[in-house]
């Protein structure tokens, strides 16, 4: 695997994504979207769409099962799913390493977050882990047309911070997050799976800014 010990350096922006990232939202999001679609019969492959924006995931299941696609049902099923996961939120805890991690980072960095969560969804989420502060700017998926992995969502975290893509980095654990970041011109870190544990970032970050 890559040393990161480059990428972390000379950086102003660190851009991350909140969903299996930095929150463990994984299981309770895959539960949400399995109860939402259980009336139709569709099972959930949760890996297939994780970082996808709510509606682009259930279209996505919707296509993948041969079942017809319209946008009242579409509306319908992301609601349902919303709420759903909104009733679990509260269980939300940081992945390993993560609150560590971004205690490091803001001695010496700007801190921003991109996710693909609605925006009430991500600020429970963050509420939840006391993470409420930490980022500026935050964008959610209520804020761009166009969401992960179309490059939108990170183009709008640098020009609210007014910070060029190559000063920024992104931490991200999904496919779709890391093509976004890739299209935004903005180089990345792969967190968690076959990626890197915070943990170890911590150790490198620290020994970065030292």
């Amino acid at each position: 695997m890559p040393d990161p010990a480059a990428k972390l350096s000379g950086r102003r922006l660190f851009v991350f994504d909140l969903d299996g990232t930095l929150a463990d939202t994984s299981p309770i999001h895959a539960t949400a979207f399995a109860a939402a679609l259980a009336p139709l019969g569709i099972a959930v492959d949760y890996p297939a769409i994780a970082g996808l924006a709510t509606a682009n995931a259930m279209r996505k299941l919707l296509e993948d099962a041969g079942q017809a696609v319209d946008e009242a049902t579409i509306a319908a099923l992301v609601e349902a799913k919303r709420a759903a996961a909104r009733e679990r939120l509260a269980s939300v805890r940081p992945l390993p390493g993560a609150r560590e991690f971004l205690a490091q980072a803001a001695r010496a960095h700007r801190l921003a977050l991109c996710t693909s969560a609605a925006r009430e969804t991500a600020v429970r989420t963050l509420s939840t882990l006391a993470f409420a502060q930490n980022f500026d700017p935050l964008v959610t998926a209520d804020d761009t047309a166009k969401a992960k992995p179309a490059p939108d969502a990170f183009l709008t975290v640098l020009a609210q911070a007014g910070v060029s893509a190559a000063d920024a980095l992104v931490f991200e654990d999904s496919e779709a997050g890391l093509a976004a970041a890739a299209a935004a011109g903005i180089e990345t870190i792969r967190i968690g799976g076959e990626g890197h544990a915070w943990a170890d970032l911590t150790a490198c970050l620290a020994g970065a800014t030292a």
